[in-house]
């Protein structure tokens, strides 16, 4: 039995169709998950046409702060750990499940989706983090059931991982074609998720947002950003097995592990690269950059420092719901995975400008 293809399940059918049309359509091995993606689209329309009759007007007049928080970090460097320690503040609205799940009708489902969550363990198949009630998500996922133009589609038609990385990413501005409908549709997600919340100050994280702060920026001139860094030893191959997971799980396309691999070596040198080069757009008092080796030994220390310096406000009433999540999570133990030695050449070879910006030694 395959499994559910959760990744574009509940897709609008007419965005699905046009998926699959530019993307050279999907492998005949995949062809029960491409009819279970369209029956599922269907049964959600009349949902979505509901939640649009009933909230359209609300979404539209909802005012967003031009000063949300970015966390910008490669996958597995510790961004969704920082998300979710921050996301205990009040202050903060962010992507929900439901928003991940069903964004067309997200507003309709939240309460029902948290509870299924509160009954399910529910986690992440690439690194057992659990997915519970009201847990926040990546701000950028709502768009793969949304739109056409969003990066992460780079895990359904993996085979074009470079057009997609290129197109929505590294060469993404406000210039390109596709801009005004990417951002119709992001600041609508933005806006759905402080209607859900009561909240006006976005909560944001996405790897593919260190390699596009001129976008951000454009959107949100005072925006704060976090960037926390982490040994590209322990970021690589850790991604590969993300990537390996991720297509294994819902890719419509066969690649092999080579590519896999460049997959992950492509994605991490393009962000890093874009980012050092943009990096100067952020004013200096908006950014503070934390390493996670440190952060994890005294993670509290670190966030008091996180607020100060971006001056997010007072931290000693947030103290005490962090030090019970804290508690919670304790016995987590990160997945490890060894470095082998072809990829650690590729690594020496590709990223050593990488070690070199970001102060770590090559072994």
């Amino acid at each position: 039995m395959p499994r559910f293809p959760a990744d574009l399940a509940f897709t609008e059918p007419v965005t699905l169709f046009r998926m699959l049309r530019n993307n050279g359509g999907f492998d005949a091995r995949y062809t029960l998950r491409v009819i279970i993606l369209f029956l599922v689209s269907v049964v959600m329309l009349p949902f979505n046409a509901l939640e649009w009759l009933l909230f359209h007007r609300r979404i539209a007049r909802a005012q967003l702060s031009d000063s949300p928080l970015v966390i910008l970090g490669h996958d597995r460097s510790g961004t969704t750990h920082l998300l979710n320690l921050l996301s205990l503040d009040p202050q903060f609205a962010y992507t929900r499940p439901s928003q991940m799940v069903l964004p067309g009708c997200c507003i309709l489902f939240d309460k029902p989706m948290d509870a299924m969550l509160g009954l399910l363990d529910y986690r992440r198949p690439f690194d057992n983090m659990e997915v519970g009630p009201g847990s926040p998500q990546d701000d950028e996922v709502p768009l793969v059931k949304l739109t056409p133009h969003a990066e992460y589609h780079k895990y359904s038609f993996p085979r074009n991982y470079r057009f997609w990385l290129d197109t929505y990413v590294f060469d993404f501005s406000t210039a390109s074609p596709a801009y005004a409908r990417w951002r119709k549709t992001y600041l609508g997600t933005l806006k759905k998720a402080a209607v859900l919340m009561g909240r006006n100050r976005s909560l944001l994280k996405s790897p593919a947002t260190m390699a596009n702060l001129n976008v951000v920026l454009a959107l949100f001139p005072n925006a704060k950003f976090i960037h926390i860094q982490r040994n590209p030893y322990k970021v690589l191959p850790s991604q590969v097995n993300l990537h390996r997971t991720m297509v294994g799980r819902y890719a419509l396309q066969t690649v092999s592990e080579e590519q896999i691999r460049d997959f992950a070596l492509y994605q991490y040198e393009g962000y890093m690269r874009t980012y050092l080069r943009d990096k100067h757009l952020i004013p200096p008092d908006n950014l503070i950059e934390i390493r996670y080796e440190e952060f994890v030994q005294d993670r509290l220390h670190w966030l008091r420092e996180i607020y100060d310096k971006l001056e997010l406000g007072d931290f000693s009433p947030r103290e005490a719901s962090l030090r019970n999540y804290l508690g919670t999570v304790a016995d987590y133990e990160a997945h490890q995975f060894s470095i082998e030695p072809g990829l650690k050449q590729l690594i020496d070879t590709r990223l050593a400008f990488a070690f070199a910006a970001l102060g770590y030694p090559l072994d």
